[in-house]
């Protein structure tokens, strides 16, 4: 007798029920081998015996590990269903139930039909729990019993004859069913938590509601939210639903779309590892398992939310990641202001959605954001040039057609339908690139990737004539991939900006009540009947009385809630006032906090302070702009900052915080409190309110007195730095080499130097360049740039750069480059607004790509900006190479569709509209302040590019995006004064470099010195090195030891290693040079301390 492999088996979960078809053992031995065996799907049935005949005529799968028996044929089954029992085994006068307990073992044994039951202990003890509860004398098999299931004969493990595994076939891949709409009673454990209150880099409020199963994020997801979760170790692989307070914009939603894609890639690859296991399971014969997390994520908001995410459909895109977005559009209570069924329920908790009016913002429509009253045809205003989007068509009578799905233009169905297409296609769609299908070429639609079959059948790019550019196209069939459906919408259907804010009522359901075992026992219950009750299921007294969980348990306990209300403008406050909401019994009653997410503009309204207060038996938790300290978010940036500080003062400042208690106003102060990060409110099992979990406010002190103890050696070379670049003999021989750079007092600064996502050390990209004379200019925007800048300035002088910022520069769409554009505009436009009336703002630039400019446009519809004061350069292709023929015409002209075909890495670029080309170009000065602007497409995504700015006073600065090495970028780069380069792997994976399209250290270098460049400074690093490269340390700092006996005659490149935010001069790179050998020592004590206390492990909450 093999127990142990048995045993072995069903703990593993491979054996779901074991039917022997003889018995011959004894009862004792017979426990022994099943006490790890459950057939947790077998019911039982008393009131039949007849035996299904599907066990006989089933499928047979032999082990090939068996040895084979004489008889492989099962025994036949008996018809009897009697147990003969000697004398002393009869059974007592408890009658078994259908079940015990979540520790009992059912067991069915072929021939004599025994059915038992026991508690999983020893064999002597179990042997005597079974005696004792008894045995059922006539037991049948459900006919159902085999159905789906695979009987395997185990020839080793037979006794006195064969016996059988039933295995469970895979099962069919099919969604998950939804979750029940009502359900009876809520979770036993959850609790709200406050997760970020508006500073300088968390502009938004955030709560975040916690069950076991699942999350739920209300308020803002704005810029930084992402980090902030990375940042307190607050996983996202349970997030199922996202519910936004207030209007659709930039400052509830700019970070939405990051972390979505983080969402998305958690989940995706978890269903990916599962999916791979139970490949590897279904070979073993083994059953699957399932990805227990969300299988998709829901978006709750205003309207233009579903406009809003249609509009990114040109830079995300997932496979495998139902999303699905609801706006509210209509007050649910506007027919039944009585009505309090939920807006949204599901097994945790039901929600009301409070929709709050804008009233008197009527005139502020879609004139704002387009000027346009046709929705399918406008005149240009100043601000839009034809040539800049890749949708838009001139005509000869100086209107432009907007390529808008015909049908579409008024009828608000269709166009929710087709945006709800998009978003289905943007993360759940079938499409795959490889897909080709064949049509006539002259139906081929550019631009699309054309392939032939050769004589030979085999496939090849075609490399003839192309329809709608060339007067002779033949008549043959050609293989086209099939374009991502996304792409065929080339303009969304207008939209009118929407000022009406969402809030909700959250409220968790009824929980059981309390089990009475007293209650139990006065109807003659056994014990082991007690957990039935208590899961909510009925229990049959012996004498036949129906015990209901109702009869033995507790009134039910009501479930609580809280509030979140966004009011954060004065137009609001009216609509919040007249909510029927407020005087619904059923909806208000067990709500324990209302969350206010406030601004300036309404904190002194006595509106406002009379609701509290009439409404005072709520605790009111305020949430504002102005009202919550500009505390320190991202501490262990900012810890880094603070040592860098104290190393090198004249590159590296103290992050702008403020850590001091802000009070309410007046007003508010009698009624409300204000709400810190990290404070709970916990719901079940009891209502607790828990300021103890706050955040702690970070000890600017601390990283200081680490630094002077822990790091001595780095902060004593440092020292020595800081004595040698204060040397007068050193600078002056720095500033005689450097006497032919122009504009050495030019600021660079790194505001975001890390890559993909924003991690605990590094915000993704984003470097600003202030040329004083001529202006600011961004060099790619990610998400929270506008954060960093903050930190590193302070708010006013933010908003003097913004007033200055003359351009902006996106190298490609990939969303960790461009993402912090709107809530610079955003902000750019009020701090205008400030400027005194006589004063005119500066116009700015956004160069890029058509696809990027295409989403501009689309967004534009949802919130109002200053557009007039904005103009789009677009990079459109050549076809041509540095070492082609400059006087030949640019291909780009012969016709729009011709553009996609000239993206290739190494052809050059050209300004649309093509005033702005020439070198100077007087038209592009006026703009910008710019010289001129050269850029190559490079090797990283379609569109990606590289680029070169000269400015009036002859200085050059390229900067390259994401790429592999490109020659043509260091060819039209060459003889730049600086060099920004990413620098995303270490030399040892090459590799991976490779894989992914992006530079190592010693590549990026290697571009340096063909374009010549008199200084290079490094970012763009992956997020794996959390605060430095050692092995890009090491280049540099050997680089400065061999010149450390004293300067060079002439200049040399200085290469530097990029920091979040770093301000550094052009002409103060060789003084920043002197420092490497400190930092060195630092971050290789640092990493080595972090490796030490795990801090690379996964957060946990």
């Amino acid at each position: 007798m093999h127990y142990k492999k048995l045993a072995v088996a069903a703990a593993s979960k491979r054996i779901r029920t074991v039917l022997p078809t003889r018995l011959s053992t004894t009862t004792s031995s017979l426990l022994s081998l099943r006490r790890c065996l459950s057939t947790r799907d077998c019911t039982v049935s008393s009131d039949s015996s007849a035996d299904p005949p599907a066990f006989t005529n089933s499928r047979i799968r032999s082990n090939p590990r068996a040895t084979p028996s004489r008889d492989p044929r099962p025994a036949k089954p008996t018809t009897p269903l009697v147990v003969k029992l000697s004398s002393k085994d009869r059974p007592s006068k408890f009658k078994i139930p259908d079940s015990v307990s979540k520790t009992v073992a059912r067991e069915l044994l072929r021939n004599k039909y025994l059915f038992s039951e026991y508690s999983l202990f020893s064999p002597h003890r179990g042997f005597q729990k079974w005696k004792n509860h008894g045995l059922l004398k006539h037991t049948k098999i459900p006919d159902d019993f085999f159905r789906g299931r695979i009987p395997i004969k185990l020839y080793p493990y037979q006794v006195d004859g064969p016996r059988f595994i039933l295995a469970s076939p895979a099962p069919e891949k099919k969604e998950a069913p939804p979750a029940p709409a009502k359900p009876e009673y809520g979770a036993m454990r959850s609790h709200v938590q406050i997760v970020a209150a508006p500073t300088a880099d968390t502009p938004g409020a955030c709560l975040l509601v916690h069950y076991d199963n699942r999350r739920y994020v209300f308020g803002h997801l704005s810029e930084g939210t992402q980090r902030l979760f990375t940042e307190h170790k607050i996983p996202a692989a349970k997030l199922s639903h996202i519910f936004l307070t207030g209007k659709t914009d930039w400052a509830t939603t700019g970070g939405l779309l990051g972390m979505i894609l983080t969402v998305a890639d958690v989940i995706i690859s978890a269903k990916t590892a599962v999916e791979e296991e139970n490949r590897l399971r279904r070979k073993k014969n083994k059953p699957d398992i399932v990805h227990g997390g969300p299988q998709r994520i829901e978006i709750h908001g205003s309207k233009n939310l579903e406009h809003m995410l249609a509009a990114a459909r040109r830079f995300v895109f997932r496979k495998g990641f139902p999303l699905d977005a609801h706006e509210l559009r209509a007050d649910p209570r506007a027919a039944n202001p009585e009505n309090s069924e939920p807006d949204y329920e599901d097994e945790n908790l039901k929600v009301w959605k409070i929709p709050l009016v804008a009233t008197g913002m009527e005139s502020r429509s879609r004139s704002s954001s387009t000027g346009s009253q046709n929705p399918r045809k406008r005149k240009l205003n100043s601000s839009e040039e034809p040539e800049a989007m890749e949708t838009v068509a001139e005509e000869e009578d100086g209107e432009v057609v907007e390529d808008v799905p015909a049908g579409l233009e008024n009828d608000e169905e269709k166009t929710r339908l087709l945006m709800q297409t998009i978003i289905k296609h943007m993360f759940d769609s079938d499409w795959k690139a490889d897909t080709l299908v064949e049509q006539p070429l002259h139906k081929v639609k550019l631009p699309a990737k054309i392939f032939v079959r050769d004589d030979e059948g085999k496939i090849t790019v075609y490399k003839g004539p192309l329809p709608g550019r060339d007067a002779n196209v033949p008549d043959i069939r050609v293989l086209v991939r099939e374009p991502w459906p996304g792409a065929l919408i080339h303009r969304l259907p207008p939209t009118d900006p929407c000022f009406d804010s969402t809030c909700y009522i959250v409220k968790n359901h009824a929980r059981r009540g309390k089990f009475q075992p007293a209650n139990a026992l006065k109807y003659g219950l056994p014990k082991w009947t007690f957990s039935k009750l208590a899961k909510g299921e009925s229990v049959t007294a012996e004498d036949g009385t129906v015990v209901t969980p109702d009869m033995v348990l507790d009134p039910p306990i009501p479930g609580h809630g809280f509030a979140l209300i966004d009011v954060r403008y004065e137009y609001l406050l009216d609509s919040l006032l007249r909510r029927p909401e407020w005087e619904n019994k059923e909806i208000m009653e067990h709500i324990d906090a209302f969350y206010w997410i406030l601004s300036p503009e309404v904190k002194d309204d006595s509106r406002l302070k009379d609701f509290m207060a009439k409404h005072n038996s709520f605790k009111h938790i305020v949430l504002g702009e102005g009202m919550n300290p500009n505390t320190i978010s991202f501490a262990g940036a900012s810890g880094k900052a603070i040592m860098m500080h104290r190393m090198d003062p004249d590159r590296f400042s103290i992050p702008n915080h403020n850590n001091q208690e802000e009070a309410l106003p007046a007003g508010l102060a009698s009624v409300a409190e204000l709400g810190k990060p990290g404070e709970r409110l916990l719901l079940s099992p009891t209502v607790e309110f828990q300021p103890k979990f706050a955040n702690a406010l970070m000890n600017t002190i601390r990283p200081i007195k680490e630094l002077t103890s822990t790091h001595a050696k780095a902060f004593n070379l440092a020292l020595e730095a800081q004595e040698k670049v204060s040397d007068p003999a050193f600078a002056a021989r720095v500033a005689e080499s450097e006497q032919d750079i122009p504009n050495r007092d030019a600021e660079i600064v790194t505001l975001g130097t890390g890559s993909a996502l924003p991690s605990k050390y590094r915000n993704v990209s984003a470097t600003l360049i202030r040329v004083p004379g001529y202006g600011s200019y961004l060099f790619d925007c990610g998400e929270n740039t506008l954060g960093q800048l903050r930190r590193v300035y302070g708010y006013a002088e933010t908003d003097a750069i913004l007033r200055d910022l003359r351009a902006i520069y996106i190298s490609h769409l990939h969303a960790d480059h461009h993402l912090g554009v709107p809530s610079v505009l955003a902000r750019r436009a009020a701090a205008n607004a400030a400027l005194p009336a006589d004063e005119a703002p500066k116009p700015l630039t956004i160069i890029s790509t058509s696809k990027y400019i295409g989403f501009l446009h689309e967004y534009k519809d949802v919130e109002p900006l200053d557009w007039s004061n904005i103009k789009f350069l677009t990079l459109i292709g050549t076809g041509r190479k540095p070492t082609d023929d400059p006087s030949g015409p640019h291909s780009a002209d012969l016709g729009p569709g011709n553009n996609h075909f000239n993206m290739l890495p190494g052809t050059l670029c050209a300004l649309q509209p093509a005033s702005f080309r020439g070198n100077p170009s007087e038209a592009l000065e006026s703009q910008t302040g710019l010289a001129s602007i050269d850029a190559c497409f490079v090797d990283h995504c379609l569109g990606a590019t590289a680029a070169v700015f000269t400015w009036p006073s002859g200085l050059k600065i390229s900067f390259s995006g994401d790429c592999r090495p490109s020659d043509a970028f260091a060819q039209i780069g060459k003889g730049s004064h600086l060099l920004i380069h990413e620098c995303t792997f270490d030399d040892e994976l090459i590799g991976e470099a490779k894989a992914k399209k992006h530079s190592t250290a010693s590549e990026a270098l290697d571009v340096g010195r063909k374009m010549g460049a008199r200084r290079v400074l490094l970012t763009h690093f992956s997020q794996r090195y959390p605060k430095m490269q050692a092995p890009v340390l090491d280049e540099l700092e050997r680089q400065e030891q061999s010149v450390s006996g004293g300067e060079k005659k002439g200049d040399r490149t200085v290469v530097l290693y990029a920091f979040d935010y770093m301000k550094i001069k052009l002409g103060e790179f060789k003084m920043a040079e002197r420092f490497l050998p400190a930092l060195r020592e630092l971050y290789g004590e640092l990493e080595e301390n972090e490796e030490e206390d795990g801090d690379g492990a996964e957060g946990k909450e």
